[in-house]
């Protein structure tokens, strides 16, 4: 650890944040214009709103889920990663094809991914899809992609 610098800040800067600009009608301010006693014209001005949004892509790791990862093999959780970076905004369901989880986790053998996926499944990270041996559904209490609001 001494061969690394230390800092008193930290050194990581939050990237992707973005600007963006609405008006809304509750942010309307309304303008009367009167001539002496009488009001002869009414003008609605809206007000920009700027809001900060995060771009960068992520999914929600619930931290009930902890128990359930560290009981996990190596091969286990190098897949858990690539399902999670790879699921879709709002999806239910993830694809986990054996060449590119050989690729991308470097695991060299389809029958460690094969028992990995059998692992994950029996901790009920996942579940067979029926009809399919590459699609899985993702347990939305473990981790997902988007608000669990709208599967409702």
């Amino acid at each position: 650890m001494r061969n690394h610098e230390a800092y008193l800040d930290s050194p990581f800067k939050v990237l992707g944040l973005e600007e963006r600009h609405f008006v809304t009608k509750e942010s309307e301010e309304i303008l009367q214009l009167t001539d002496g006693d009488d009001l002869y014209a009414v003008r609605r001005i809206p007000k920009n709103k700027m809001q900060l949004h995060d771009s960068m892509t992520y999914t929600k790791l619930f931290q009930d889920s902890f128990k359930a990862f560290m009981n996990l093999s190596p091969a286990s959780l190098k897949i858990v990663l690539y399902s999670m970076c790879h699921i879709r905004p709002l999806a239910k369901v993830t694809i986990l094809n054996p060449p590119d989880l050989m690729e991308h986790c470097g695991i060299k053998s389809e029958s460690t991914i094969k028992t990995a996926i059998t692992e994950l499944v029996a901790e009920k990270i996942l579940a067979r899809k029926l009809g399919s041996t590459i699609e899985f559904w993702v347990n939305p209490n473990v981790y997902f992609n988007g608000n669990r609001l709208r599967l409702l």
